[in-house]
């Protein structure tokens, strides 16, 4: 009898194991077994996932380069990352924008507007569906700033208007006539380097003749340029709000005849193609701003959003100016 109870005792022992093995459970599931969570997942399917919404990831070599950065960083880490490009359009990011809450997937929202003032709605849907935003770059209007985690991205009027605004400043007299070619009208971005060349201008007493919007187009820019020199024979200098611009307006500029330096062009985006125009003196000044920099603070500011860390709104990448002095160094380091 004895003999018995104990094989009977043995198999319960056993049946017993292999059940509770039975209810372990992976990363992210219900269970009765204690679960290991995934920093930063936020909707507990067991995967941090990022929307990025941008307002383009293909038009331009710095968002080309931001996509290409945060989709290493994000496979590095085992982030989810899905990618919605705006293509320029507010109507393509105004469907985005509600298909990512609809769909109800994403622990995060990563976005660069198109429109800063459409991005108002943006975030108040996302906070009113509980998604966390940050954005990149191009910021939204003051009204909505409070309900977004922060703004990361390089300082537009001192860090990247600045350095050539300064340069203009030291080498020009009033009376001197210039000319602004600028990307989407209402891209906050733009619209913060614009107002940051006329604040640096203000007592400066200098003439300007034309802002010219040329999207994320270095041909439009040529023909805006080329109608520029037809219609002005006395521009004096060019600031482009990026070497997009700057290599499309150097480009008209040589066509029309002038030599380098006849007309000062100053900007900003360093892009590798541009080098070669700076040493040759057709751009005198350009300020970098790469994918790199931007994902160094982005990816430090998401871990403060996953700790709920509160930090400032406004968190500033870095950047640096070229001109014909250091220009040759740079042409291997840059990305695009």
């Amino acid at each position: 009898m004895k003999r018995v109870l104990g094989i009977v005792l043995a198999f319960m022992m056993v049946f017993a194991f292999t059940s509770c093995k039975g209810k372990e459970k992976k990363a992210g599931t219900s269970g009765d077994a204690k679960e290991v969570s995934v920093l930063g997942d936020v909707n507990g399917d067991g995967v941090f996932t990022v929307a990025y919404i941008a307002v383009t990831t293909t038009l331009a070599p710095y968002p080309i380069d931001i996509l290409n950065q945060f989709q290493a960083y994000a496979d590095k880490h085992e982030w989810e990352l899905e990618v919605y490009d705006g293509n320029g359009d507010v109507n393509t990011q105004t469907e985005q924008v509600a298909s990512v809450i609809s769909d109800d997937i994403v622990d995060l929202v990563v976005l660069f507007p198109v429109d800063s003032a459409a991005a108002v709605t943006y975030v108040k849907d996302f906070s009113e569906a509980g998604i966390d935003v940050i954005t990149i770059t191009s910021d939204v209007k003051a009204e909505g700033q409070s309900m977004v985690y922060c703004y990361v991205g390089p300082d537009q009027k001192n860090g990247l208007v600045g350095p050539g605004a300064n340069y203009i400043l030291e080498h020009f007299k009033a009376g001197s006539n210039y000319v602004i070619l600028s990307g989407w009208e209402a891209q906050y971005d733009y619209i913060v380097r614009e107002a940051s060349v006329n604040e640096f201008f203000t007592d400066a007493g200098y003439n300007q003749l034309a802002v010219k919007y040329c999207g994320a187009s270095r041909d439009t820019a040529y023909e805006e340029m080329s109608a520029l020199l037809v219609a002005n024979k006395d521009i004096d200098f060019v600031f482009a709000l990026s070497d997009e611009f700057a290599l499309g307006g150097v480009q008209a500029i040589k066509e029309a005849g002038y030599k380098p330096g006849d007309i000062t062009v100053v900007s900003l985006e360093a892009f590798i193609d541009s080098m070669e125009q700076v040493k040759d003196g057709w751009i005198q000044l350009t300020v970098t701003q790469t994918g790199t920099d931007l994902m160094t603070k982005l990816a430090e500011v998401i871990y403060s959003w996953m700790a709920k860390d509160s930090i400032d709104y406004v968190q500033l990448s870095t950047g640096t100016t070229i001109t014909a002095d250091n220009a040759a160094e740079w042409e291997t380091k840059l990305p695009y």
